[in-house]
């Protein structure tokens, strides 16, 4: 089993945009998306000194509120300085309507899902809709360096249906409704603030509703949220270019679109 790291600090969530609006619960999954086992960072023991430091975190994350949906802890005390050798950072990072009990549950679903697909790997990571699980050695504390923006594992998981009708009005109406969620993450430009950033909203396109959520890990001010989401969602257009929706995720931000409800409101 294996994760990664991340700086810290708790914040409050931003939700802007958000409508009221009946959510069935069929939309709402929790699907794995992607897992990227770190191999760099070698393999760990049974019964080894890291399992008994992965354990202790572990233990740890599952007995706080998770209130805010975010933890990055590990099994020595903060600052991160002359950290000895099977030292572990694990980073938990809840969808923005899947706090508190539902981040448990999930973190519970992705270390089940990690545990199988990168056996005893001491770093890896694994992403499901409404989480993202994170484990590192200390041979990777600079990942835990604040603001720092991490694209590793882009991927985009493209709806496979395409968008009837005049497309070209599509793309037009979708650019706006991006650039409002960005202008949330944006309007909160103050490097003394840390996340949650986390913007939600839906837009009219045509006759149908069209909904959007944007997400950033803790570690990240608002000023790299933005940086970080406006990478993923707009310089790949093609990923997301006259479908109906697409999941984008990279290390530190995540963003969904989607013709029909998918959060919690």
């Amino acid at each position: 089993m294996s994760f990664g790291s991340v700086p810290i600090l708790a914040a409050v969530a931003i939700q802007l945009l958000l409508i009221p609006s009946v959510v069935s619960s069929l939309n709402i999954t929790n699907e794995y998306l992607h897992h990227a086992c770190n191999k760099t960072q070698g393999k760990y023991k049974r019964g080894s000194d890291f399992e008994k430091n992965l354990n202790t975190v572990i233990k740890n994350i599952s007995t706080f509120d998770l209130r805010n949906g975010y933890v990055l802890d590990s099994n020595m005390d903060t600052p991160y300085r002359d950290i000895p050798p099977n030292t572990v950072f694990v980073m938990l990072r809840c969808r923005g309507d899947s706090y508190g009990p539902k981040c448990h549950s999930c973190l519970a679903t992705a270390l089940s899902g990690l545990r199988k697909k990168c056996p005893r790997n001491k770093a890896g990571t694994i992403w499901y809709d409404q989480c993202l699980l994170d484990i590192s050695t200390y041979s990777s504390v600079k990942a835990v360096q604040p603001n720092r923006i991490h694209y590793d594992n882009y991927l985009c998981i493209s709806n496979p249906k395409s968008v009837r009708g005049d497309k070209k009005l599509f793309e037009k109406k979708k650019r706006v409704f991006i650039d409002k969620l960005l202008s949330v993450i944006n309007k909160t430009s103050d490097d003394n603030f840390r996340g949650p950033l986390y913007a939600t909203g839906e837009t009219m396109i045509g006759t149908k509703k069209f909904y959007g959520m944007m997400q950033c890990t803790n570690e990240l001010f608002a000023s790299a949220c933005y940086v970080c989401l406006e990478w993923l969602v707009l310089d790949h257009p093609f990923c997301f270019y006259e479908g109906q929706g697409a999941r984008l995720m990279c290390r530190s931000c995540f963003a969904r679109f989607e013709f029909y409800p998918f959060l919690r409101t």
